[in-house]
């Protein structure tokens, strides 16, 4: 199933600058019982050229490249127009722009980012790094996923039960969820 959002026109100061285009590409998840992304891209293009100046990016089945990524199409002209008319108090810096990428929980590892080196930069790396990486990126993914049940563990154990795991709510009551965890931009 595809779900395609009209355009979002997105204006700065009255003016129309800039489009927000998203698809979602939905499949079942492994266990064949849940709806889960395939695909999804979240693409803002400027007014002025039609041209794109971002995209996140989602792939289930991605090989050659990270299954969630972001993507800087701008170009100084197109990017500078826009956010200069929005009143941005640094148009002309790529820099001043801060795209966010998940959160405390989700965010990239650093083994994320060697393996970007190597692969899209086609930096040299040494014999047996992709073993190296894969299995930090491991590590990070389970701790991670560790400090995630903590911060949300009505969630954990819901999922948990559904799975056929017997779970005892603690005595004292359900503990809270992590308002930081869940609300942090």
């Amino acid at each position: 199933m595809v779900v395609k959002i009209p355009p979002i026109v997105l204006t700065g100061g009255g003016q129309e600058l800039a489009e927000l285009h998203v698809v979602q590409r939905f499949c079942l998840d492994s266990t064949e019982q849940y709806l889960a992304v395939d695909q999804s891209v979240f693409k803002l293009n400027a007014i002025i050229d039609r041209t794109p100046v971002f995209r996140y990016d989602y792939d289930r089945q991605a090989r050659s490249k990270p299954s969630s990524h972001l993507q800087v199409h701008a170009h100084r002209g197109a990017l500078s127009h826009l956010l200069s008319q929005a009143g941005h108090t640094k148009p002309h810096e790529l820099a001043a722009l801060h795209f966010p990428t998940g959160g405390a929980r989700f965010r990239p590892c650093l083994e994320d980012v060697a393996e970007f080196l190597i692969r899209d930069f086609r930096l040299d790396a040494r014999q047996g790094w992709e073993r190296a990486v894969h299995e930090g990126r491991e590590r990070w993914r389970r701790l991670q996923l560790r400090a995630t049940v903590r911060d949300m563990p009505r969630d954990a154990a819901e999922v948990l039960t559904g799975l056929g795991y017997q779970i005892t709510r603690p005595a004292d009551g359900d503990p809270h969820d992590s308002a930081k965890a869940l609300h942090n931009w």
